[in-house]
Parts: C-alpha cells; structure tokens; sequence
C-alpha cells in the first residue's frame, strides 16, 4: 500500500507538466485537484458512512460507557483541528511544488521534493526532541551529494540557466512535506483512514480557496468559446491529479503507515523519486544524464541505510 501510495505521488509532476502544456495555470490545476479530490473523497466517505450505518447499527446500542467516552475522546474537536491543519500542509506542498514544476524539470523538481528527508529528521529533533546520530548526519551528507549529482549541473557544458526562485520552491515544499509526514504519523491515528483523510481533505481544499480564490477563471471566461474546452480540461487535470493527489495516497498512507511504521514507509515511499524521473523520461521526454542517475541512487540508497536498524549482537543483558 505505501509502495502504491508512493507511485501515485510520483506521477503527479508528469500530469501537472501536460497540464501546463494545455494552457492551465497553477490556480487552475492545484484549484482543480483540490476540489475533485474532495468531492470523490467525500463521496467515498458518505459510503463508508452510509455502509457503517447498514451494517453496524444494532451494535451502537452494545457499546458501553466507556466505550462511548472513548469514542468521544477519539474525536474530539482538537484532533479534527490539526488534521486540518495538517491537510493546510498537503495543500502547501502542492501550490509550492507545482509552482517548481512550472519552471523546472520534473526529474529535478523531484529531488528538490525529497529533500523532506533530512528536514523531517531535524524537526524531530526540535518538537521531539529525538536525537540526531551519527548515522543520520551521514545520511544528510549523502542526500545532499545526491542532490548536487541528480540536479543535473554536473557535466553541463557552458552557462547553466538556474531558476533560483524555483528552487526555493522547491524546498519550501519538500518543507512542507516534511511536516505533512510527522504530523501525519502522530495525528489521527485511531480514526479510520476515510475519515481521517476526509477531515486532511478539508485543510487542503480551505488553503486552495485562500490563495486563489476560486471561480474567478470562470466568470472571465463566461462569455467566450473557449469555456467548453477549459471546463474539459480542468475536469480530466482536475480527476487525475486528484484521484492520483488526494484520494488514493492518503487513504493508503492512514491504514498502512501506523502498521509497519514511519521507518519503513519511508523506505517504501521513496519509490517516488524514480517514479517521477522515469515518468519525466518516457512520457515528458526529459533527459536523464548517468549524472543525475547516480543522484537518485544516491539518495534512494541513503533513505534505506538511515531506516535500517542494526542487527543485535545477539548477546542478551539480563
């Protein structure tokens, strides 16, 4: 399921790439996968409910008194608050990153994103207080060789045209990603995983309508032929993009991720970096240098060492 998750995520910049290339703009496409993304999401949910209700009415009234107390504690008002909260950071990392891909490579927005790997290991640091060990320092020391080999700039001949405000986009959405993930990880988790992205979902849509503010295209477009077209086009960015974005990873990422754990997931999830350069290989025709390959294996290969445990010596303290 996070294998899944991670692939879903991966192809996103392709879809925003030919998106792009049919006239969309940034409002257009992340307004797009917010909304539709919402609107199946919480048709899943009313689903769920409707089926929960069918199936599991008679045993409403078996539950006990502290059963129900639980209940209400599981969701309490704070908790929806902060998954809200988080969903705000999903919705950042989208504007953030797709604003990169308008101007930047896929296979190179891709690296930039990944740098959530080491950002999420300092802020552990900060709101956990979760020490920093050797091992991770050295992992950073390899993602960040890795970036410097996948971004393409190593083997260049003459001038290079960096686009320095997309690359602080960049990273402000692998920031964001970084975020997402920790509070992801510790927010929610005994709630199912439909309801638990639903109220993620809500975050993500209120933070989209706050930037740009939705309709507006609409009503410009009102009286011109070329409505019909964009409304089409908006429709198939808008399911993809929000089927592939909103729908199908988090739902994977809820049930999965408290299973088999943050270490392992992170391992899983970085199917994601190949997935994107590959899908910028084959279907956007980017060029990928031996270079830049390196890069992502570089970074790949760090993502696994740093989640690995070490073996015991097999020796027991009594």
């Amino acid at each position: 399921m996070v294998l899944l998750g991670g692939c879903s995520f991966g192809i996103l910049s392709t879809f925003v790439k030919l998106s792009y290339e049919k006239g969309l703009s940034l409002a257009d496409v992340t307004s797009a996968q917010a909304y539709f993304g919402a609107a199946i999401l919480w048709l899943f949910l009313l689903i769920y409910k409707g089926t929960a209700l069918l199936n599991g009415g008679g045993r409403i009234r078996r539950v006990s008194a502290a059963g129900i107390e639980q209940l209400k504690i599981k969701n309490k008002v704070s908790t929806r608050l902060r998954l809200i909260l988080t969903g705000m950071a999903s919705g950042a990392i989208s504007i953030c990153y797709y604003k990169c891909v308008e101007h930047m490579a896929a296979s190179i927005a891709i690296i930039l994103l990944m740098q959530y790997t080491w950002m999420s290991i300092l802020l552990e640091r900060f709101i956990f207080k979760i020490p920093v060990t050797g091992r991770k320092w050295l992992f950073v020391g390899i993602v960040l060789l890795g970036t410097i080999l996948g971004s393409g700039l190593i083997g260049q001949r003459g001038t290079v045209d960096i686009a320095w405000s997309s690359i602080a986009y960049g990273l402000l959405a692998g920031f964001f990603y970084a975020v997402f993930i920790l509070a992801n990880g510790h927010v929610g988790n005994e709630m199912p995983a439909v309801i638990k992205s639903s109220w993620v979902v809500l975050g993500v849509v209120l933070l989209i309508m706050a930037v740009f503010p939705p309709f507006g295209k609409l009503v410009s477009l009102m009286h011109h032929q070329a409505l019909p077209n964009y409304l089409k086009q908006v429709a198939v960015s808008g399911l993809l993009l929000g089927f592939f974005g909103m729908v199908l990873p988090p739902l994977l990422f809820a049930s999965a991720i408290p299973k088999i754990g943050v270490a392992l997931s992170s391992i899983l999830g970085s199917i994601e970096l190949p997935t994107a350069a590959l899908c910028g290989y084959f279907v956007l025709q980017e060029n990928i240098s031996l270079w830049q390959l390196a890069g992502i294996l570089f970074i790949l290969g760090a993502i696994i060492i740093v989640n690995i445990e070490p073996k015991p010596n097999g020796q027991h303290r009594t």
